[in-house]
């Protein structure tokens, strides 16, 4: 960590002590940038030639920013956002939501772009991704497929982002919010989505949601998956995920109830952030821990086995994403052939949605042939990609009515908001589209800029 940001971390610490506010900037740092042809060359040398053609240059920063850990007290965690090389142009907000990982100095804020946020970003979107708590710059056990502070760390950095932007009236977000998440992060964007929806309503328009092959159905079709006597591809999945509810649910119990004798001597320096997938599986499959059940200790699993109320189960059920409607446009991505979490996920969490009235939601089950839950990824997360594109605005500057030009609409639109200033809500998007001369005010004088760039556009 740079002594720059161990500064800004201790500020923090003393200021909390006085004050929080979720989703409030700690600190930015620009990563580096990339121009559009390193970009453009980047994506073809990494994909080949997959249609992605590259429209910007962008810069990819690091963002600190307050919010919940797995208790619900104030806590800081880290992020990224990286930013279309433009001004003159509003663009929509992309959230990704990564999949499992466990070492705290693999986040993407640590390592800057990627072959995702180069090809969000030089489309003409603003990409988005917290670490969330645990990994990156918080020391915190990961709350690994915990709801509400999965749910925390996405929405409080897209209020961070949000507010990053109201302070440089220069560049601009629309008002484009789109959700994207694979794995781990598929169940992040469904809780994060089912937040918003329910709780914070006023604050969050969602454009698209795309949930992929995430593990909704946790006291179902998880459990019977994890309890399985078959060889599992990821035997780290299930002490990850046990480890996480011993910690975030103190009523639960000890590690030593529920891990066997030898692992429960090892599991707080495993799941510590220190160490990779690769080690933790590597380690459970060379000392016989794949079925990942033999890592408990098998009166547990009697007892969860016999007991419909036990504490995990009923913390299961608490966790689980089907039970409430989506009102946003939703696709729910799955391979058929995903051998790790299984794709009834994703079916049971679409019936129940149907079921519960929503009108909006859409189930696609890749075919067997895209293979499992690894090689089908690039497969869903470039059809939501392509999706994304389709409904993507990008606004001019000058583009009062949000609707992707500029006509004569938009000149009524801002001789409204000089004769009736006091009724129309300004919020940060109409600021920057009626102030054309970018002089701080919003008068005649953007009417006559943008009459003039209406008459030489035609």
């Amino acid at each position: 960590m740079s002594i720059f940001l161990k500064f800004y971390l201790y500020l923090f610490f003393i200021t909390t002590l006085f004050s929080f506010e979720q989703g409030r900037v700690v600190n930015t740092e620009i990563i580096e940038y990339e121009s559009l042809e390193q970009i453009q060359s980047n994506i073809i040398n990494e994909l080949g030639n997959v249609g992605i053609v590259s429209q910007y240059g962008a810069t990819i920063y690091r963002i600190l920013y307050e919010t919940l850990d797995g208790y619900g007290d104030s806590t800081v965690a880290s992020g990224v956002f990286a930013v279309p090389d433009s001004e003159q142009e509003a663009f929509g907000i992309v959230s990704w939501q990564h999949g499992t990982q466990i070492e705290r100095q693999s986040a993407q804020s640590n390592r800057g772009f990627d072959i995702l946020s180069r090809a969000v970003s030089s489309s003409g979107f603003i990409f988005v991704a917290s670490d969330y708590i645990g990994l990156g710059i918080s020391n915190d056990i990961h709350p690994y497929i915990l709801k509400e502070p999965s749910a925390s760390s996405v929405i409080d950095l897209i209020r961070a982002i949000r507010s990053y932007f109201d302070e440089d009236i220069s560049i601009c977000l629309n008002r484009q919010l789109f959700l994207i998440g694979y794995s781990e992060g598929g169940y992040v964007t469904l809780a994060a989505q089912e937040a918003m929806e329910n709780d914070f309503e006023d604050e969050f328009e969602i454009t698209i949601s795309f949930p992929m092959a995430g593990p909704y159905d946790l006291s179902g079709t998880m459990v019977n998956k994890m309890l399985e006597d078959d060889i599992y591809g990821e035997p780290f999945y299930l002490p990850y995920l046990l480890y996480a509810y011993i910690t975030y649910y103190p009523n639960m119990g000890s590690v030593q109830e529920y891990f066997s004798t030898d692992f429960a001597l090892v599991v707080d320096d495993q799941y510590s952030g220190i160490y990779g997938s690769g080690y933790l599986n590597d380690y459970m499959n060379e000392n016989s821990y794949n079925p990942p059940k033999l890592s408990l200790n098998s009166g547990i699993v009697s007892d969860f086995e016999s007991n419909p109320n036990h504490i995990l189960r009923l913390a299961l059920q608490e966790n689980d994403l089907h039970d409430w409607a989506p009102k946003s446009k939703t696709y729910l991505f799955h391979a058929i052939a995903d051998e790790l979490i299984p794709y009834q996920n994703s079916v049971e969490s679409f019936n129940r949605f149907i079921d519960n009235g929503s009108q909006d939601v859409f189930l696609e089950l890749l075919p067997e042939s895209y293979g499992g839950h690894q090689e089908a990824a690039p497969y869903a997360i470039l059809t939501a990609f392509s999706t994304m594109q389709e409904f993507q605005l990008i606004n001019p500057i000058g583009d009062v009515n949000h609707d992707g030009s500029i006509d004569i609409i938009d000149v009524i639109n801002i001789v409204n908001i000089i004769l009736d200033r006091e009724s129309i809500q300004l919020d940060s998007y109409l600021v920057w589209a009626s102030d054309i001369n970018k002089d701080s005010a919003i008068n005649i004088y953007d009417i006559i800029q943008l009459v003039g760039i209406i008459y030489f556009q035609e």
